[in-house]
């Protein structure tokens, strides 16, 4: 027989040995052993030992404002009933037995929306039992506990959420729940989460009466603090919602005569409420606040709503030209001598210059034949007698001709006078819309600078 095979057979027999003394020591354990009975008297108080690490925070829902984590929790008590002395049972010194098979203080999360509020219980877990009678229970649990949000400055808002476990039957006096053995929360295990950056993580113990109870309660409580991370907010509904502004302010600046000007402003108005439909599906209805994103699309739809309004205006300025309503002396002297300059816009005249224009004034052609006769054919001695009738004829044939072109004078005079104005509104049109476009730039990108700095 070789040395292989020897140690293999007296390894076998040493593992035997090993299970038969697990076997007796568990069957010794349990066999009075009555899981229903606490270990600790009627005046006597059990220490328990609770430590939770924060894994992840799995997610925050705005609607339903509950926080959902993945939690690893021990804890650790003394159970005298389930002592024994390690040389009567092969120096057996620790036990894995079923959590189901011995007593466990009911310790729950208050307040929790989750079916997993007992976290003390589970036949999935087993207990470390040491041969001191000190129980060691480690399990993961993935809780559910409400997170009333202020969601004020939402989405660069910052919630502080609570997680509160207590005794559902034992008082103070019977059962004192500690911190653990730092007495402080832990996060040597947690993991990056994208959405929410994790600021501190705290623990606190206090005791709480209940109106059903004299006792005090002992609570043990976890303060999350988290800050969200804006950038997918920001992406996908802030940059659409800027763009959107902007090219209804650059559609104040689309020439009159293309008949578009509206349209783009109603149509950039309908984006807008297309998003604000996206960005009500993501917010909780709730009424004691106004979140920031939302204060930013309300502006931002106000904007939109007063540019086209505007743009309306300024297409009625555009076209009141053809009406013969002359641009006030004032206006014009505010607006072509001063603000045209400030926004750089150049005012040239009519095409025709002034002497032109004289020619063509219908009170330049009266200064100018006032004095002059009406043309008169003269006629010799000899034509008088037989030619009265035709110098009469013509005569008024040529004072017909006359007052017909002294018509066609008045008139062109009259066109160039509304081409004029026509074109002195036209301009107005242009300096007001230029003015208005850079006005609403600037409050597009202080107010979005404002809410977001």
């Amino acid at each position: 027989m070789d040395v292989k095979t020897v140690l293999l057979f007296v390894g076998g027999m040493l593992a035997s040995a090993t299970c038969q003394s697990k076997r007796r020591l568990v069957a010794d354990l349990f066999h009075v052993y009555d899981k229903r009975v606490e270990p600790f008297g009627p005046d006597a108080t059990l220490d328990v030992e609770m430590q939770l690490k924060l894994v992840e925070i799995t997610d925050i829902d705005e609607k339903k404002q509950v926080m959902t984590t993945n939690c690893w929790i021990n804890l650790k008590w003394r159970d005298t009933a389930l002592a024994w002395q390690p040389e009567r049972y092969g120096n057996v010194t620790d036990l894995r037995i079923p959590s189901d098979d011995m007593w466990t203080p009911d310790i729950r999360a208050k307040y929790s929306v989750g079916p997993n509020n007992q976290i003390s219980s589970s036949g999935l877990n087993k207990a470390i039992l040491h041969s001191s009678g000190e129980v060691d229970l480690k399990y993961e649990a993935i809780l559910e506990t409400p997170c009333h949000l202020d969601l004020q400055y939402f989405p660069m808002d910052q919630q502080r959420c609570r997680m509160s476990f207590e005794s559902w039957t034992y008082n103070d006096k019977q059962l004192n729940i500690t911190n653990g053995e730092g007495g402080d929360a832990s996060l040597s295990d947690y993991r990056f989460q994208t959405e929410l950056e994790l600021l501190s993580f705290t623990t606190s113990r206090q005791t709480s009466y209940y109106t059903c109870c004299a006792e005090p309660y002992v609570t043990l409580t976890y303060d999350v603090v988290v800050r969200r991370r804006p950038l997918f907010f920001l992406v996908n509904l802030m940059m659409p919602c800027l763009v959107v502004t902007l090219v209804a302010l650059l559609g104040l600046l689309v020439p009159n005569e293309s008949g578009e000007k509206v349209t783009i402003g109603i149509t950039s108005l309908l984006a807008m409420i297309a998003l604000l439909l996206v960005l009500s599906t993501a917010m909780p209805p709730t009424s004691s606040v106004v979140p920031l994103i939302v204060r930013y699309y309300a502006i931002s739809i106000f904007i939109v709503s007063l540019s086209t309004g505007l743009a309306v205006f300024t297409l009625n300025i555009h076209h009141r030209g053809a009406r013969g309503h002359k641009l006030p002396r004032l206006v014009k002297t505010v607006c072509f001598s001063f603000l045209a300059r400030i926004l750089f816009i150049k005012i040239d005249g009519p095409e025709s210059d002034d002497q032109e224009m004289n020619l063509r004034n219908p009170a330049y052609d009266e200064a100018n034949h006032a004095d002059k006769p009406a043309p008169t054919l003269s006629l010799t001695e000899g034509q008088q007698a037989g030619g009265t009738n035709v110098v009469d004829v013509l005569n008024r044939l040529l004072h017909t001709v006359e007052q017909g072109v002294g018509l066609q004078k008045r008139r062109v005079a009259k066109q160039d006078s509304l081409d004029q104005i026509t074109y002195e509104w036209k301009q107005l049109a242009i300096v007001l819309e230029r003015a208005l476009t850079i006005i609403f730039l600037f409050v597009t990108v202080l107010t979005t600078v404002a809410m977001f700095s």
